[in-house]
């Protein structure tokens, strides 16, 4: 009986022991993984601080590529970018969203060029031509956005448009119309004697006229390439009969052309930039 109750407690005491010595290995294995832990953290710690403080990662360029009316420093001056920043900590969107705040930009990236420089890569607007809004000038892009007023006195050879706002409101659709017969003349030859487009002026009922040396052409709302051609043969008369001075010429109807000659233009009156 003795001998039984002993075994018992002999038996028990070794599982309490065998239990002792996992827990005692659990323990020893959590406290090596955390001191793991701690020490990888601490060496994370110190490698971040190290590549704040680093020079090696200090911008020493910020390099502008794709401008041509903005001037690089200008750029670097939107940016908001510190000499010597650490260009692992530059926020490159926040960088980019500056840049884009100037009117003229219409595209930009930023990236990193390890060690110690950003690049700023920007795409510029292109106008094409003024448009005349009831507050002035302003320039536009082929796509028909307008997106930056002229400046009192700033000098532009670009056409401008003219009567497409009528109290405040926008003829998107004659505007781009316009923008087509720009495109248009740019690549016309057949009436060498047009060089330069001064204006291109809509109306609602009448539709388009291109104003260009000493010419009012009326041209309507389309079919460009049929009327002029319409236009050569009448130049040629009037260079034969020696007339100069300003000639209005109707083209809308190219089966009846007419011509109206007057000594000079009165102008459509324009506020806003001045013209070369």
């Amino acid at each position: 009986m003795r001998r039984s109750v002993r075994s018992t407690v002999e038996t028990r005491v070794n599982r309490v022991r065998r239990r002792s010595r996992k827990i005692l290995v659990e323990i020893g294995k959590t406290v090596l993984l955390i001191s793991c832990v701690a020490v990888i953290a601490s060496l994370l710690i110190f490698a971040y601080n190290f590549v704040i403080v680093s020079p090696y990662f200090q911008m020493k360029e910020a390099l502008v590529r794709g401008t041509e009316r903005l001037q690089s420093d200008d750029v670097v001056e939107l940016t908001g970018l510190k000499p010597s920043q650490n260009i692992l900590m530059t926020n490159l969107g926040a960088v980019a969203r500056k840049v884009k705040a100037n009117p003229w930009v219409k595209e930009v990236s930023v990236r990193r060029d390890f060690p110690d420089r950003l690049v700023i890569e920007v795409t510029e607007r292109k106008p094409v031509a003024l448009v005349e809004r009831g507050d002035g000038l302003y320039f536009i892009e082929r796509d028909g956005t307008a997106f930056e007023k002229v400046a009192a006195g700033e000098k532009t050879d670009l056409p401008v448009l003219t009567g497409f706002y009528r109290k405040g409101v926008e003829n998107r659709e004659m505007i781009l119309k316009s923008l087509e017969l720009l495109d248009f003349m740019a690549s016309y030859t057949e009436v060498p004697e047009i060089r330069h487009i001064s204006e291109i002026h809509g109306d609602d009922l009448f539709g388009l006229s291109l104003f260009a040396e000493g010419l009012c052409l009326k041209l309507g709302f389309g079919d460009f390439d049929t009327k002029l051609r319409r236009l050569k043969p009448v130049l040629a008369d009037l260079a034969r009969r020696q007339l100069s001075g300003y000639f209005i010429i109707d083209l809308n109807n190219p089966a009846k052309v007419t011509v109206q000659h007057r000594e000079f233009r009165v102008p459509v009156k324009v506020t806003g930039g001045v013209r070369a």
